[in-house]
């Protein structure tokens, strides 16, 4: 680990912003991200600052970080793993699994949220095929001590340690890191709509309340959600694979999906898993593309652009649903492909 990364941990362990710490250390939040990238280093007054602040040693935070000055920076590389009852995606901040049983009765979501291997579960959500009940439990983000909402004993799952060998003997599917830049994402006149929907949805976003938890994930191959709200037990667990055109996103397939809601009368309320799918080579019917609409063809649905302009894109989603994308949006993560 480097410097940079052992003061990123630090700051992420205290569940802070760069602007959160670099306030308490007296200086700026560029400064503070130029350190996490290793760009450069702190001065051994600003060392002994943070050593008095979190109340750690001087000697953990060198030993951890300054012997690595010299050797390239080494990122968390995350990735897509695969298995038989199980796919998992994997950063620095997060582990999501999603999982079913062998004989598929019992469908299931695992969110893990800590830094690279020190996750911790702070949501799960089961459903239960035979028994048709559908079950959660999250805590409830920056609460202390944790506030937990659950419809279910899976309370007593939360706080599980992750375990990152699981992943060992699965298969991966994708590899990418962290953009630790932080760079502005473009806008829609500098690069146009496919390209912004590409860059903008690459990233993962979290909130947990006690009205609602919601991630989001997007790998820019893969897309998951994970997402509960209490009132009416609305809950949605999906992951698919949803590609860039022209004018909006074609669904590649979705291969694993809880979707919950009331009685669960609704004919979108259904639950499957497939994670022998694969995503293909569509060719997409953009001849069958109208604007503002959501369209099912015989290839997939389709969402189309509704409106934009330079920092958001609003695509028409199923039923009354817009799906809205906006460069300026607060995410944890951004990534790139390696």
């Amino acid at each position: 680990m480097t410097l940079g990364q052992r003061i990123q941990q630090i700051r992420i362990e205290h569940g802070l912003s760069q602007e959160d710490f670099a306030e308490k250390l007296r200086t700026t939040r560029q400064t503070v991200s130029r350190w996490e990238l290793d760009q450069s280093y702190p001065e051994i007054a600003k060392i002994v600052l943070i050593s008095k602040i979190f109340s750690i040693t001087t000697d953990s935070l060198l030993k951890d970080g300054i012997s690595t000055f010299d050797t390239d920076v080494d990122y968390f590389t995350c990735g897509v793993y695969r298995g038989t009852t199980c796919e998992i995606v994997e950063t620095e901040k997060f582990a999501l699994m999603l999982y079913c049983s062998s004989d598929k009765n019992i469908l299931g979501t695992k969110l893990y949220k800590g830094y690279e291997n020190k996750k911790r579960l702070v949501a799960i959500c089961e459903r239960d095929m035979l028994n048709e009940k559908t079950e959660y439990a999250y805590f409830v983000e920056d609460s202390d001590p944790h506030t937990a909402i659950t419809n279910s004993e899976l309370v007593s799952c939360l706080g599980a340690t992750w375990n990152p060998d699981i992943k060992n003997s699965m298969r991966r599917l994708e590899s990418f890191i962290v953009d630790h830049r932080d760079t502005p994402l473009p806008t829609v006149n500098e690069m146009g709509i496919p390209r912004c929907l590409t860059l903008w949805r690459m990233s993962d976003s979290y909130h947990a309340t006690h009205d609602d938890f919601h991630f989001f994930l997007c790998t820019g191959k893969t897309e998951y959600i994970f997402s509960i709200k209490t009132q009416n037990t609305n809950i949605y667990c999906g992951a698919s694979y949803n590609i860039v055109f022209d004018l909006g996103l074609f669904s590649g397939g979705q291969f694993f999906r809880m979707r919950n809601y009331k009685d669960n009368s609704e004919k979108w309320c259904r639950f499957h898993c497939d994670f022998a799918y694969e995503s293909r080579e569509i060719k997409i019917p953009t001849d069958e593309c109208e604007l503002g609409k959501c369209l099912q063809t015989k290839k997939g649905p389709m969402w189309c652009v509704k409106r934009y302009s330079d920092d958001e894109i609003v695509l028409q989603g199923c039923g009354n649903d817009e799906y809205t994308y906006r460069r300026t949006d607060k995410r944890t993560e951004r990534f790139t492909i390696i």
